[in-house]
């Protein structure tokens, strides 16, 4: 922002760094949501296929469920009675909100070298596609992996106790008898309410372990095939459509390109646009990350693939629309030469059916043929 001095003479013309670095970095903002959502390959699914909502605050975030059916549908004809009795098999899953922020800084020094307008952008830009990139990365490794605690996938810990995104090892699980569904997902206890259970399959070498849908011992590239259409079966059960996409680590991904004929490797247009490569399975985009954990290890350096089916009209990303990847305006401390903004972000992953999901793991990464 300039301002033009008095009419005598000399005329001045001052520039007023932190009203222009916060008007600019305003302007920026779009750009940084853009950028950052288009950086990773699961976040720019979520936004192409709708998945991501936004919701106005709120103590938690709420997720209507229905997991009962009404016992009132049924044949009538002529005078016959309607029952009308009050239904059940509505409640609520509820996600807390997490943040992630970060700051955008530049010293007096960082000024005076940079003095004048374009100088001055050219380093805000820098500092801006600086915290851009660390966002991405940020969000992306919080959706994707988490944290890895006593072999479990959770959501990363801040230092005052508060959780971070909910990473898909948290909704997608190994399922056996030593790690049934005891963790609460969404304040509900999978362990008693088998409604509230996402499908899992084992399909490596060690059988049928409690809790999967099924098992395969996958060695070849028809079985590798044979495998993932039936965990999408599988997720395609009952009312709500089938999945939507299928996120690999890096060898699954190659071994399953390797497996299909090569006149029939449909790919994700979109998604191919924007620099990702992605096969189809079904009706499913099928895409890799190298964040994708080891569910059967329990580590977040791939031993044995995995590979997570998801259904966007239930699996979201819920964030706040008045923290949506927002900047502050600059502040200078006291004790500094420095001026700093803020970049705010708050949501988190949500899951409304989880039946309409799930993982596949166990993957050898040694198929060859």
């Amino acid at each position: 922002m300039a301002t033009i001095g008095d009419t005598g003479s000399p005329s001045t013309n001052t520039i007023y760094y932190d009203a222009l670095l916060s008007t600019t970095l305003n302007k920026f903002r779009k750009t940084m949501v853009d950028n950052i959502f288009k950086d990773s390959v699961v976040l720019s699914f979520l936004r192409q296929s709708d998945a991501v909502e936004r919701v106005n605050g709120g103590e938690r975030i709420q997720t209507p469920l229905m997991f009962g059916d009404n016992d009132t549908v049924e044949t009538h004809g002529g005078y016959s009675i309607i029952d009308t009795t009050p239904q059940e098999g509505i409640t609520s899953a509820f996600y807390e909100w997490a943040e992630v922020a970060g700051t955008i800084s530049i010293s007096r020094l960082e000024e005076r070298k940079n003095s004048g307008e374009g100088r001055m952008l050219n380093l805000l830009k820098s500092k801006i596609q600086q915290a851009e990139m660390t966002m991405s990365e940020k969000l992306n490794n919080d959706i994707v992996l988490g944290t890895v605690s006593s072999s479990t996938f959770v959501q990363d810990t801040a230092d005052n106790g508060a959780y971070g995104i909910q990473p898909l090892g948290y909704f997608f699980r190994k399922l056996n008898a030593t790690d049934p569904t005891t963790t609460n997902v969404g304040n509900i206890a999978a362990a008693s309410e088998s409604w509230w259970r996402s499908r899992s399959a084992n399909i490596g070498s060690n059988g049928t372990q409690t809790g999967n849908d099924f098992a395969l011992n996958v060695t070849t590239y028809a079985g590798m095939k044979a495998a993932l259409r039936r965990m999408y079966n599988y997720c395609s059960r009952g009312t709500g459509g089938s999945p939507n996409a299928v996120i690999m680590d890096q060898v699954s991904f190659e071994t399953y390109e390797n497996a299909l004929d090569v006149n029939i490797r449909f790919q994700n247009t979109s998604m191919g646009e924007l620099g990702f490569d992605t096969l189809k399975l079904r009706g499913a985009t099928v895409m890799w990350d190298e964040k994708v954990p080891d569910i059967q290890t329990g580590t977040a350096d791939i031993t044995k693939g995995s590979a997570f089916f998801l259904n966007t009209k239930f699996y979201k990303l819920v964030i706040d629309s008045e923290t949506d990847i927002i900047t502050t305006p600059f502040v200078e401390p006291e004790n500094q030469t420095a001026k700093t903004a803020k970049v705010l972000f708050m949501g988190n992953t949500t899951l409304s059916n989880p039946r309409k999901c799930g993982v596949a793991y166990d993957i050898l990464q040694t198929i060859v043929a």
